[in-house]
């Protein structure tokens, strides 16, 4: 895969850092500082596909980032302006629409969105998924069987209907293991 030509210079020590201010004073559902999950999930993607990739800065940029459009008040021109259109561009791919997903169910939604992403969103948006199920003892029972159901769905769905690389396909293989436990 060719390297993404970027129109910004990625400092992920700056990316951190606008994200753990975005992400102040949100906590996770077991208390946790919520920037503690966008950290997993780069390092997820850091160390199954980014370390491999040309393009790692862009790839663990945006898994920093990729709940800041749909949990703060962050918008895409300032993603855009800080990190460029790339970065901004990915973020966007792997925001949820309230309304698309109440509309026809988080787990259709989520599955028919993810069908559709780029590879690197879709990455991304697996090692999320990865690490929401690895987080799932500190919620309640009636969320974490939501969750566990809905994962399945999008799982079998993106297996049936998208070719996966070999990343994608080890991401489902540790989600599906990781079900197993529940």
């Amino acid at each position: 895969m060719p390297k993404i030509e970027l129109e910004k210079e990625i400092d992920l020590e700056t990316v951190l850092k606008f994200a753990t201010e975005k992400h102040k004073g949100q906590k996770r559902d077991n208390g946790d500082e919520y920037i503690s999950h966008p950290i997993r999930v780069a390092k997820l993607v850091d160390e199954y596909k980014a370390k491999y990739s040309k393009n790692r800065e862009v790839l663990v940029a945006a898994a920093l980032l990729h709940d800041t459009l749909e949990d703060t008040y962050t918008s895409y021109r300032e993603l855009s302006e800080k990190f460029g259109d790339v970065v901004a561009s990915i973020v966007l791919e792997l925001s949820t629409a309230k309304y698309g997903s109440k509309l026809i169910g988080k787990a259709r939604y989520l599955a028919e969105k993810m069908q559709m992403m780029t590879n690197y969103a879709l990455t991304i948006k697996l090692a999320d998924r990865y690490d929401n199920i690895c987080d799932l003892e500190s919620t309640s029972n009636e969320k974490r069987i939501r969750t566990i159901d809905d994962t399945k769905f999008i799982v079998a769905y993106l297996e049936k209907e998208r070719k996966l690389t070999k990343t994608q396909q080890l991401f489902v293989n540790i989600i599906k293991e990781k079900i197993k436990e529940f």
